[in-house]
């Protein structure tokens, strides 16, 4: 005769593996988001060497900012270039870059600051072209996951590992 107490977790046994569906818990604690954004220099606050602008992110969470991914391209030439990326200006004067400029970004809980910073103070910092940003957050559940093998500065690599569209 089967007594009650080894019978119970029988009974208990199939609602305790149905309530382990990893798959379901994995989708319901990841996130992938990906928007566009525009960076404009009419937008931009100048110090210095530095034009930026600031963006309230509500998504970009503290498991983001502590375990995730934030990646950065802006469009140019009809492709997405992965940043931070800095190229050199030529001197007027001689065949030799005189400075550099770097298009990069930074970021805390609930804000992303996309930036120009130039490795000398310039005149002209407003009136380098605006941009066309697209941001890729990944919390921590997917940055540790199984597309550890994606190059995270290619974007069309990222766009198929996890299902995004320009």
């Amino acid at each position: 005769m089967l007594r009650f107490s080894t019978v119970l977790p029988l009974l208990i046994l199939p609602f305790v593996l149905a309530a382990c569906d990893t798959t379901y818990v994995e989708e319901q604690r990841s996130t992938i988001i990906s928007f566009n954004t525009d960076f404009r220099m009419a937008d931009a606050a100048i110090s210095g060497s530095v034009a930026s602008v600031n963006y309230d992110v509500p998504d970009l969470t503290r498991n983001i900012v502590d375990g995730g991914v934030v990646l950065a391209f802006f469009r140019e030439q009809d492709t997405w270039t992965a940043m931070p990326y800095t190229y050199g200006v030529e001197s007027d004067s001689l065949v030799a870059v005189d400075h550099t400029v770097t298009l990069g970004y930074a970021f805390e809980q609930r804000t992303l600051e996309v930036f120009y910073e130039a490795s000398v103070d310039l005149q002209f910092l407003d009136q380098l072209p605006d941009r066309r940003i697209k941001v890729v957050l990944l919390d921590a559940a997917v940055a540790l996951g199984k597309n550890q093998s994606v190059d995270l500065s290619d974007w069309e690599q990222v766009k198929a590992a996890y299902g995004l569209s320009d």
